[in-house]
């Protein structure tokens, strides 16, 4: 039920309790005229009087309780979505196999990652080796972030390859500060743009690339694990999640990248949810994530990075997996006032695995 019905109906039910009491009041009146004889005594007119009292306020109650009730439903309807905490989710604590072939972290100190994108603090060292970071050639600073997801293909945004020609690009691969890079620069074979993102669309939908580099990324340079199976709903509301990438540590700073890698806990947020439901355009293949209470995002120069997820194996054991990539939020980078969107990953499952094959 959206706001506007809601609205309708309360409307609907303010016209009836009016009408009610109007027709109320008219039949009493009515009654009242058309007994002209006998003259009435005192004693009949008080009681009269008495019963038009009583129903005029008998419909007036009726009327309060059927406005307080679709006024609570419609409370109900949007701020039971809502994310009220007031303090960043801990970092979620577990174990990941280091022989499986994806979605390992890079252990390091992970109990002390609690940092935001914007505006907080620095992420440990190589935290994620599939994390990488576009650039123009011969330069450092990224434009946007990917990740990988095999030997030779990363994901990111669509919007970040617009406009832009492959040979004029460069990946960044083991980089963690921009002031001391001594990683891996990769050329870029091609790319992908779905074949369905338009630019100029204010949806954003289908905000999804792939690209694939000349030389294969190193070993040790673990990929990233997508989700197992298409999905319109993975992952589900209230999740935690983690963003991460080089972008503006400020929506106004002077600087258009953070020199060191910046990361934050977000949760998954309902689509019902006020602020990501004015701001998504179709929840099958868009995420929300964001604070309700907290002035924390993903910003402009994050785009393409992967929105991270814990699939557990077991309660102490599990791996990361990129359910989203990094969109679209507000011009303040704050998701109080509106929440991120992702592109939805499990809704592209069969296109990426389809592009890799070619």
């Amino acid at each position: 039920m959206t706001q506007h019905l809601l609205i309708s109906r309360i409307r609907f039910f303010f016209f009836l309790c009016y009408f009610d009491l109007a027709l109320n009041n008219k039949k009493i009146s009515q009654s009242i005229v058309m007994i002209k004889t006998p003259p009435s005594s005192p004693q009949r007119q008080r009681r009269r009087n008495v019963r038009r009292s009583m129903m005029m306020l008998l419909s007036f109650i009726a009327c309060l309780l059927i406005t307080g009730t679709f006024i609570t439903l419609f409370i109900i309807h949007f701020f039971r979505y809502q994310i009220t905490l007031t303090t960043i989710l801990p970092y979620p604590n577990f174990l990941c196999h280091q022989n499986r072939s994806c979605g390992c972290p890079n252990i390091g100190n992970r109990n002390n990652i609690n940092s935001k994108i914007v505006g907080g603090e620095d992420a440990s060292p190589y935290m994620y080796p599939w994390l990488v970071g576009l650039t123009d050639r011969h330069r450092l600073e990224p434009f946007c972030a990917g990740f990988i997801i095999s030997s030779k293909f990363i994901l990111t945004a669509a919007h970040c390859l617009v406009n832009r020609y492959s040979d004029r690009v460069q990946i960044l691969a083991r980089i963690h500060d921009l002031r001391d890079f001594h990683g891996d620069r990769h050329d870029i074979d091609h790319w992908i743009i779905h074949p369905q993102y338009r630019l100029n669309d204010s949806t954003h939908l289908n905000d999804i690339a792939l690209i694939r580099i000349q030389t294969s990324f190193a070993n040790d340079l673990q990929p990233c694990c997508l989700p197992s199976t298409t999905s319109s709903t993975y992952p589900q509301a209230k999740t935690q999640a983690i963003v991460s990438g080089w972008g503006r540590a400020h929506p106004q700073s002077i600087h258009r990248t953070s020199s060191v890698l910046q990361h934050v806990v977000l949760p998954i947020v309902d689509a019902k949810n006020i602020k990501c439901h004015q701001s998504i355009f179709d929840s099958s293949r868009q995420i929300c994530a964001g604070y309700d209470r907290l002035s924390i995002d993903a910003c402009s120069g994050d785009s393409g990075a992967p929105l991270l997820i814990v699939e557990h194996e077991s309660p102490d054991n599990g791996y990361f997996i990129a359910a989203g990539i990094v969109s679209y939020g507000n011009t303040q980078c704050d998701s109080s006032l509106s929440s991120g969107v992702y592109t939805r990953i499990s809704s592209y499952l069969d296109w990426i695995r389809a592009e890799m094959k070619k």
